[in-house]
C-alpha cells in the first residue's frame, strides 16, 4: 500500500505558521516580563517615596511606569495583530484543502456534515487569533510568577501555589464535565442542519402544501436536543467557573491577610505585601483564563482532531498520473452503484460498451436506476464493485479535475450558481474565454435565448438559477455541459423542462456533438430522442435488461417500424409525433417488461 512521505496537509500548516506563532511566543516574553512594573512600582512607592517624602523620586518612577506601560500596550497590538494575521494564513492554507476534502466527502454521504470540515478551519483559525491563544502563552509564565512569589517569601509562595493547584484541577474538573454534552450537542446540531438544509432547498412545495409547522416541529426537535445538551454544558462549565472565580478572591484575601500578618511581625515591608498581591494575581490570571475559555479549548481540540483525520486520508492518496487527451471509448465493466450512505445498490452488475462518438439512450421506468448510472459514468458516485472506462482507464485513476474538464453533464435537476450566466457555462473557470463561452452556447443552441435576456452572458443570477425559467435553466446547462469540448457527455432527461423549440435545438445539438466524434449518453423517457440514437441500453430494477441498436430495440419498444434517422439530417417532426402518440398509448407498459426475454419476444410477434 501506498504511504504518502508528503506531511498531513494540517501539519504542513502548522509549520508554515510557525514563524508567525514564534513571533507572538518572543512578544509574549516581553510582555510578561513588563507585567513585574507594577508591582515594582508599588514596592518602591511603599518602600523608597512614602518613607523619603521625595517627590522628584516619585515623579520619575511614575514617568518610567508610564513609558513601561506604553511599550507593554503596544507588544500587546502588535501581538494581537501577529496572531490575526497567523490565523489568516492558517485559513489560506488549509481552506482549499478542507474544501476538497469536504466535496469528496459529500460524493459519499447525502448529509450535511461534510460541511463541518470548513467551520473546523473556522474555530482553529479563531482560537489562534483570539484570546485562547495568547492565554495559552502566558500559562508557562505562571510557576515563574509563583516562583517570584515564593522569592518574596516562603509563606505567600506556598498560599499562591496551592490556588494555582486548585483552579488548575477546577479546570480539568471542566473538562471531564463538559465534554461529553458539548459533543452531544454538536452532533445533534448537525442533524438539525441537515434538516433544515433539505426544507429550505424545498421551502416552496412546504409553503404550498402547508407542510412549514410539521418540517418546523420535526427540526425544533432535534434542535432542541442540542440546546439541552448545550444547556447542559453550559451550566456544568458556568457552576465550576463561578467557583473558580471564588475561590480566585479568596486567594487574593489570604494572601492579603497573610502578608499583613507578615508584615505585623515584620518579616516583610508593606510594599511586598501589595506586590504579592499583584504577582499572584498575574500568576493564577492566565488559568482562570484558561478555565473560562475550556469550552473553545474543547471546540478546537475536537476540531483539530477531525480534521486532522480527514486530511490525512487525503494526504495518503497518491496524485494520480496524468493521462494523454481523452478519446470516448467507455467500457462500463459490471459496476455496481450504491445510494451514498446507505447500503442499498441503485446499480447492479451493469456491463456495456461504447464507441467513440457513439450516442447511446438509456431508458427504463422510474426508479430503474438511470440516473444512478449517469452520476458513475462521470465519476459522480463511485462503483463499488466494477469499473468505468474511458478510453481503456478505470476513471477512478484520472485526476479528478482533469476528467471533469473533459467530460461534460447534465444532472436531472440542473443546479446553476449564483453568478452571470457566463460564469455558469464557463464553469467558473478564470482562464475561460469568451469564444470558448459563447461556441458553447451556440453548440446548445442557447445562444439566442441568452441574447434575449436582460444583459445577455452577463445577466447576474441568483443560487439554483433564481430567476430563469425552468427551460432557461436546462439549456443553459446544457451549455456549461458542453464547454470545452468534452469527448464524453451524460445528459440526464435533457428535455424535461424543454418545449417544441428546445426539443428541436436539442437534437440539433446532438446532430452537431455526433459529427464531432463526442461519446454521448441520454437518460431519457419521451421517445423523441430515440430516433437520434445509435444504441439503446434498458434498465430495469437496477440492472441491465438488453442493449442493442436503435433499428432492432426502438420497434421492440413502441410495437411499430420506425423509419431509420437520415445520418446528415433531422428527423422529420411526424415521426417524432406519431413515435410520441404511440409511446402514450402503450410503450410505458413495454418499459416494465423488456428485460423479460420471453415478454420481448411476445412483444416483438406483435
Amino acid at each position: 500500500m501506498f504511504t504518502s512521505t508528503k506531511p498531513p496537509a494540517l501539519a504542513g500548516a502548522f509549520r508554515q505558521i510557525r514563524p508567525g506563532l514564534m513571533a507572538a511566543g518572543g512578544l509574549s516574553i516581553f510582555i510578561n516580563l513588563l507585567v513585574f512594573v507594577s508591582p515594582l512600582y508599588t514596592m518602591q512607592i511603599y518602600d523608597r517615596v512614602l518613607t523619603s517624602r521625595n517627590g522628584m523620586t516619585l515623579l520619575l518612577l511614575t514617568l518610567i511606569a508610564l513609558a513601561l506601560f506604553v511599550s507593554y500596550a503596544a507588544l500587546e497590538h502588535f501581538r494581537s495583530r501577529v496572531l490575526v494575521q497567523t490565523g489568516i494564513r492558517f485559513d489560506q492554507i488549509l481552506s482549499g484543502e478542507a474544501f476538497e476534502t469536504a466535496l469528496g466527502q459529500s460524493l459519499a454521504t447525502s448529509s450535511s456534515h461534510h460541511v463541518q470540515l470548513l467551520r473546523d478551519v473556522d474555530t482553529l483559525r479563531e482560537v489562534l487569533s483570539g484570546g485562547v491563544i495568547t492565554s495559552l502563552m502566558d500559562v508557562p509564565w505562571t510557576p515563574i510568577f509563583l516562583a517570584m512569589c515564593f522569592l518574596l517569601h516562603p509563606l505567600i509562595g506556598l498560599v499562591a501555589l496551592l490556588g494555582a493547584v486548585v483552579i488548575l484541577t477546577l479546570a480539568f474538573l471542566n473538562e471531564r464535565v463538559t465534554k461529553a454534552p458539548l459533543t452531544s450537542a454538536a452532533l445533534k446540531n448537525l442533524h438539525a442542519l441537515d434538516r433544515l438544509t433539505s426544507s429550505l432547498r424545498n421551502a416552496e412545495a412546504i409553503r404550498a402544501l402547508g407542510m412549514g409547522p410539521a418540517v418546523r416541529g420535526a427540526w425544533a426537535a432535534t434542535h432542541d436536543q442540542a440546546l439541552v445538551e448545550s444547556a447542559r454544558a453550559g451550566e456544568r462549565g458556568g457552576t465550576l467557573l463561578a467557583i473558580s472565580k471564588f475561590l480566585r478572591m479568596a486567594i487574593q484575601v489570604a494572601i492579603m491577610g497573610v502578608g499583613a500578618y507578615l508584615a505585623i511581625q515584620q518579616e516583610i515591608s508593606g510594599g511586598v505585601l501589595f506586590a504579592a498581591s499583584l504577582i499572584m494575581g498575574r500568576a493564577l490570571a492566565p488559568v482562570e483564563a484558561a478555565v473560562s475559555q475550556w469550552k473553545a479549548l474543547v471546540a478546537a481540540r475536537t476540531s483539530f482532531a477531525r480534521l486532522d483525520n480527514a486530511l490525512r486520508a487525503r494526504a495518503a492518496e497518491r496524485p494520480p498520473t496524468r493521462l494523454p487527451p481523452l478519446v470516448g471509448e467507455v467500457s462500463v465493466e459490471a459496476v455496481t452503484v450504491l445510494v451514498p450512505g446507505s447500503q442499498l445498490p441503485a446499480v447492479a452488475d451493469v456491463s456495456f460498451r461504447l464507441a467513440p462518438g457513439e450516442v447511446v439512450a438509456v431508458v427504463g421506468q422510474s426508479g430503474s436506476g438511470k440516473s444512478s448510472l449517469a452520476r458513475a459514468l462521470v465519476g459522480a458516485w463511485p462503483a463499488v464493485r466494477g469499473c468505468v472506462r474511458i478510453d481503456g482507464n478505470d476513471i477512478r485513476h484520472f485526476d479528478s479535475n482533469f476528467l471533469g474538464q473533459s467530460l461534460g453533464y447534465l444532472p436531472q435537476d440542473v443546479e446553476l450558481f449564483a453568478g452571470t450566466v457566463r460564469d455558469n457555462i464557463a464553469r467558473f473557470r478564470g482562464d475561460a474565454s469568451d469564444e470558448a463561452v459563447v461556441e458553447a452556447a451556440k453548440l446548445a443552441s442557447a445562444h439566442a435565448m441568452i441574447q434575449r435576456l436582460p444583459k445577455g452572458y452577463d445577466t447576474v443570477i441568483g443560487d439554483n438559477g433564481a430567476g430563469l425559467s425552468g427551460g432557461q435553466r436546462q439549456r443553459i446547462g446544457l451549455a456549461r455541459a458542453l464547454f470545452g469540448k468534452p469527448v464524453l457527455v451524460v445528459l440526464d432527461e435533457p428535455n424535461a423542462n424543454l418545449d417544441g423549440d428546445g426539443d428541436r435545438a436539442l437534437a440539433e445539438a446532438i446532430q452537431m456533438l455526433r459529427k464531432q466524434r463526442v461519446t454521448i449518453v441520454i437518460i431519457n423517457h419521451r421517445p423523441n430522442l430515440l430516433a437520434l440514437v445509435d444504441k439503446i441500453v434498458f434498465m430495469h430494477e437496477g440492472r441491465l435488461g438488453r442493449v442493442g441498436t436503435r433499428d432492432e430495440l426502438l420497434p421492440v419498444l413502441l410495437g411499430q417500424t420506425v423509419t431509420p434517422m437520415h445520418r446528415e439530417g433531422r428527423v422529420l417532426a411526424e415521426d417524432h409525433n406519431r413515435a410520441e402518440a404511440q409511446f402514450r398509448a402503450d410503450g410505458a407498459q413495454r418499459y416494465v417488461h423488456i428485460s423479460n426475454p420471453a415478454r420481448q419476444a411476445h412483444a416483438t410477434r406483435q
